[in-house]
C-alpha cells in the first residue's frame, strides 16, 4: 500500500485546491489524509509572503561586483613581475607545411599571453556591463577606468614579446613560432585600440628572415640540401603571410646566388622507311637561375649533331642547324622527391635539307615544306603525347636525387608508329636530361 501514497497525496491535493482546502491553504495551514490512514500536513508560504521574501539584485549591483573584482584582479597583476615566457617551439621549415607552422604558432600564441589576456578580457566585459546597466555618469566613468585598466593590463604582452626577440634571435627554428606571436599581438592589440610596435617588429622580423634564407642557402649551396629550397620558399610565404617588412629584390638576389642549375640534354629518334633507317642525334643544354622568388628556369641551345640514313635515300639533313630552348622546372617537391621539368621544344622549328633529284630548284629545301616534314618535331610531337605540357611543349617528371650535386637524371623512350607524308612509318625517340647543380 506504502507504494501507492505518493501518487495518491498529489491527486489529493489537487482536489483540495477545487474544494473548501484552498480557504485553508490561503491561511497557510491544511490537513488531510488518505484512506484514513495516512495524513499530511502541510505548511504553506502565501503568495504575498513569498514575493515580498524575494530579494531581487540590481544589475547595477552586479555589474559593480564585476567591476570591482576585474579591478582588483588587473591591480594585483600588475604588481607582479613579468613572468618568462615559455619556449617557443621550434618550427624547421624544411619540408614543413603552412598549417603546422599555423597551429603550432597559434597553440604558442594562447600559452603566450595570459594571464594578461585572460585579465583584460574580464575588464572589458566588466565594463561593458555596467555600460549596459546604467548611463550615469559615475558608471560610464567606471566603464573608462576599466577599459583604460585593460589595455595597461595587455601591454605587458609587448615586454614578453622583445624578450623573446633578445632570446632566439637569429635561430631560424625559432622564427615562426615567435614572428607570429609578436606580430598577432600587435594586431589584437591595435583592435583594443592599443599602441603598438608593429612597424619596429616589422623590421626586426624582416632581417631575422633574411638570416634565416642565409642559412637554408647555405644548405643548398654547400651540401645540395634540395629541401632547404622548399624551406626559403615557405620562409617567403610566412613572411607575407605573418607581416614580415623585407626586401624582396635583396630575397631574390640571394637565390640567384645559390640557384644556379645546368640541365645537360641528349635526343635520338629514327625513322624506318621502305628505304632504310634514317636517324638524327642532337644534344644542348640550358642554364636555369631562380626567375622570381617561386620560379627556376632558363635558356639555352640544343643542336643537331649527325644524320645518317640510306645511301639510296633522295633527300638528306643538312648540319649543322641549331635551335633555342627554354626549360623551366615546375612542382619542385624536394621533399617528396619530385619535380617536373618543363621544355618548350624538341627539335628545330626549322630544318634544312639537300634534295639532288630537285637541283633545278637550288637542290635544297626548308622544313616543313610540301615535299619534307620536319623530322625530329614530327617523331618528337607524336610519340611523346603522354608528356604534352599544360601549356604546350614536354613535360617531364624527375626523381630528386638529395644531397647530390647531379640532382636529376632521366631517361624518357617512346616507340610506335608515326604519321608522315610519306606514309605510317615505324618511328622512336629517346630523351636524356641531367640536371646539376653548378652553384659554388
Amino acid at each position: 500500500m506504502k507504494k501507492h501514497v505518493f501518487p495518491m497525496l498529489m491527486l489529493s491535493l489537487i482536489l483540495i485546491m477545487f474544494t473548501g482546502y484552498s480557504n485553508l491553504i490561503k491561511k497557510g495551514e491544511a490537513q488531510f489524509s488518505v484512506n484514513g490512514q495516512n495524513s499530511l500536513s502541510a505548511k504553506f508560504i502565501p503568495l504575498e509572503e513569498a514575493v515580498n521574501d524575494i530579494t531581487l539584485i540590481e544589475p547595477e549591483n552586479l555589474a559593480g561586483d564585476e567591476y570591482e573584482e576585474a579591478m582588483n584582479a588587473a591591480k594585483q597583476l600588475l604588481k607582479e613581475p613579468i613572468g618568462t615566457p615559455p619556449v617557443p617551439p621550434d618550427i624547421n621549415l624544411k619540408c614543413a607545411t603552412g598549417d603546422a607552422a599555423k597551429k603550432l604558432g597559434g597553440v604558442y600564441y594562447t600559452r603566450l599571453i595570459q594571464p594578461e589576456d585572460e585579465v583584460s578580457r574580464r575588464l572589458l566585459k566588466a565594463a561593458q556591463q555596467l555600460l549596459l546597466a546604467s548611463s550615469d555618469e559615475e558608471t560610464k566613468e567606471k566603464a573608462h577606468r576599466a577599459t583604460e585598466m585593460a589595455l595597461r593590463v595587455f601591454k605587458r604582452n609587448f615586454k614578453k614579446a622583445d624578450n623573446l626577440i633578445r632570446a632566439h634571435k637569429p635561430n631560424p627554428d625559432k622564427f615562426v613560432a615567435v614572428a607570429r606571436a609578436s606580430l598577432r599581438m600587435c594586431t589584437d592589440g591595435a583592435q583594443l585600440g592599443v599602441e603598438t610596435p608593429f612597424e619596429s617588429y616589422a623590421l626586426v622580423f624582416g632581417d631575422w628572415a633574411l638570416k634565416v634564407v642565409d642559412k637554408y642557402l647555405d644548405e643548398v649551396r654547400n651540401n645540395h640540401d634540395y629541401r632547404a629550397i622548399s624551406a626559403v620558399w615557405e620562409m617567403s610565404k610566412q613572411a607575407q603571410l605573418i607581416g614580415v617588412n623585407f626586401s624582396t629584390s635583396e630575397f631574390l638576389e640571394k637565390m640567384r646566388g645559390v640557384y644556379i642549375f645546368k640541365a645537360d640534354f641528349d635526343v635520338s629518334c629514327w625513322v624506318s622507311t621502305p628505304e632504310g633507317q634514317m636517324r638524327v642525334m642532337l644534344k644542348g643544354n640550358v642554364d636555369l637561375k631562380a626567375d622570381s622568388i617561386f620560379s627556376i628556369m632558363g635558356e639555352g641551345k640544343g643542336e643537331y649533331e649527325s644524320y645518317s640514313g640510306p645511301h639510296q635515300n633522295r633527300r638528306w639533313m643538312e648540319l649543322p642547324n641549331s635551335y633555342s630552348v627554354t626549360m623551366r622546372l615546375l612542382e619542385f617537391k624536394p621533399c617528396e622527391g619530385t619535380v617536373k621539368l618543363s621544355v618548350d621544344k624538341i627539335g628545330a622549328e626549322k630544318e634544312t635539307w639537300v634534295c639532288p633529284e630537285l637541283a633545278k630548284l637550288g637542290g635544297r629545301f626548308t622544313a616543313p615544306s610540301k615535299e619534307v616534314y620536319l623530322f625530329v618535331k614530327t617523331v618528337a610531337d607524336q610519340l611523346f603525347q603522354g608528356n604534352r605540357g599544360e601549356g604546350g611543349g614536354f613535360s617531364f617528371s624527375m626523381p630528386i636525387q638529395n644531397l647530390q650535386a647531379e640532382m636529376c637524371n632521366g631517361n624518357f623512350t617512346q616507340t610506335g608508329t608515326i604519321n608522315t607524308p610519306d606514309g605510317n612509318l615505324p618511328a622512336s625517340i629517346t630523351y636524356n636530361v641531367t640536371i646539376t647543380h653548378t652553384s659554388k
